[in-house]
């Protein structure tokens, strides 16, 4: 599934600032949303822009950001990528760059860097009940201005990347669309159905 799904989204991403500014749009629309509803929830806002009845609170600040400072994180993103960084000093830089957005943490900012580039990963309520992982060490507070502050938060940030890359991205991304398919069984039609849907939620190519 990962195989499939996650290299096409991956090109997709980088191919222009647009494509980044859909990416994150959709993880912005997924946060405390059943991944079923995230598709029709993103076309309408591709239609209504910011009068979209799914962009408000957080969400309209996430929109606001992307929508200024999309060209500006294309760059920075592909820098990063094409640098010859290893994977997780890559993983860490695009975690900088993604944290700085509006409304999203550490779970959901790990999951566009997974989305962009293979990379980290999301801890999202279901990953950690699946894993055990203690949602304290997920809370990230982005308004400290210390240099104990930025250095605590950039800990934090490394050792929820090794986290997620110690289980593994393929494997959080193929152990999570398993478990929704099973736990929705009504919404799709296998695992492989749930994946193939964060590449053509972004596309348009799916049957609302």
């Amino acid at each position: 599934m990962f195989q499939d799904h996650n290299f096409k989204i991956n090109s997709f991403a980088q191919r222009n600032a647009d494509n980044l500014a859909l990416v994150i749009l959709m993880v912005s629309l997924s946060i405390q949303q059943k991944w079923s509803t995230v598709g029709h929830m993103l076309s309408n806002v591709k239609r209504e822009k910011k009068d979209s009845i799914y962009v408000w609170g957080n969400k309209a600040a996430t929109y606001d950001y992307i929508s200024t400072h999309k060209h500006f994180m294309y760059g920075q993103m592909m820098a990063a990528l094409n640098s010859y960084y290893s994977n997780d000093l890559k993983a860490f830089s695009l975690m900088k760059i993604f944290l700085k957005i509006d409304g999203l943490g550490i779970a959901k900012a790990g999951f566009v860097c997974q989305l962009v580039s293979g990379l980290v990963g999301c801890m999202d309520s279901h990953n950690i009940k699946t894993y055990g992982v203690d949602p304290k060490s997920l809370v990230l507070n982005k308004n400290l201005t210390s240099k104990r502050g930025i250095q605590n938060n950039e800990t934090k940030i490394k050792q929820y990347i090794k986290l997620c890359h110690d289980y593994g991205t393929r494997n959080l991304w193929n152990s999570w669309c398993s478990m929704i398919a099973d736990k929705y069984p009504k919404d799709f039609i296998d695992a492989h159905h749930v994946s193939e849907l964060h590449y053509t939620y972004l596309t348009g190519d799916y049957n609302e």
